[in-house]
Parts: C-alpha cells; sequence; structure tokens
C-alpha cells in the first residue's frame, strides 16, 4: 500500500512538474513573421532571398480613409517602406531615397502631428557613421513630405 502510494505520488508529481516545465519553457515561442515582397504585397510563401520582413507597421487615418505605413528588412538589413490600406491593399513602395537606401534604426509616430512619422536612418554598419532623423508627413499619401530634422554621427 505505501508502495501504491508512492508511486501514484511520483507520477502525480511528475505529471505536474512536466507541464510546469512545459508552461515556462525557455524556449521563445515567436509569432509568425509577416513577409513583403518588394512591391509591399504581403506573401508568407515567399523564399527568404525573395522577402522582405515588416520590422514595424503603423496606421493612421487622413482625408477620411485608414491606412497603413510599414517598412520591411532584407537579410542584408537593406529597408522598404510602404503605404497601404489595411491588410495590405494597394500596396506600394515609398519613392523616397533617403529611406529606401541605408538603414532604418528606429521609426515612431510623431507626437505632433498624427500624420508623421520620425525615421531613423544610419547610412551604414558600424561606428561613426552619419546618422539622419527625418520627419515623414503622410496627410497626402499620394505626396509624401520628407524633412531632415538632425543628424548626427553615431558612437558619439
Amino acid at each position: 500500500m505505501i508502495y501504491t502510494f508512492i508511486s501514484k505520488t511520483t507520477l502525480t508529481t511528475g505529471l505536474a512538474m512536466s507541464l510546469i516545465l512545459g508552461l515556462f519553457s525557455c524556449t521563445p515561442i515567436n509569432a509568425q513573421e509577416t513577409y513583403i515582397d518588394n512591391t509591399c504585397t504581403q506573401n508568407q510563401q515567399l523564399d527568404e532571398f525573395d522577402r522582405f520582413t515588416v520590422m514595424s507597421k503603423f496606421e493612421f487615418q487622413t482625408q477620411g480613409q485608414t491606412y497603413w505605413f510599414y517598412s520591411g528588412q532584407y537579410i542584408d538589413a537593406s529597408p522598404i517602406t510602404c503605404i497601404s490600406h489595411p491588410e495590405f491593399q494597394q500596396a506600394t513602395p515609398l519613392n523616397i531615397p533617403q529611406i529606401q537606401s541605408g538603414y532604418i534604426e528606429q521609426i515612431d509616430k510623431d507626437p505632433g502631428n498624427k500624420t508623421a512619422f520620425l525615421v531613423t536612418v544610419r547610412e551604414g554598419n558600424g561606428i561613426h557613421v552619419p546618422t539622419i532623423q527625418y520627419q515623414l508627413n503622410l496627410s497626402t499619401p499620394d505626396k509624401p513630405v520628407m524633412t531632415k530634422l538632425r543628424s548626427w554621427t553615431s558612437g558619439q
């Protein structure tokens, strides 16, 4: 009878510990990444050499319509910036050389303008690289306005 109690307790404790370890596993669980092609269209089936991974996505409204502003990163970290209606409908790349080259370090909403974004671009890898912050105003999405706000050298 003691053996039966110990066996049941060990089995129950073992199952409970397995369940607890499974719940608190150190293995990261990643949500599925979103992939886009070079025309900013979502396509989860793209080969790694044909896709950009969406790194940031913002929703905003202007002229009575809802838009998405998003950026993707290629495997070599080169960027693509895009605008579309929700769910990647009518997606198009933004033809703005200042943010389509270099490396996008960060994108934030401009707290002073609901249709503008602060885009920080590094002009290379490594230290002591020119870095520029732009304001991208998308109040008229088919005519984006880019303004240089400030520049500095990274690592200083």
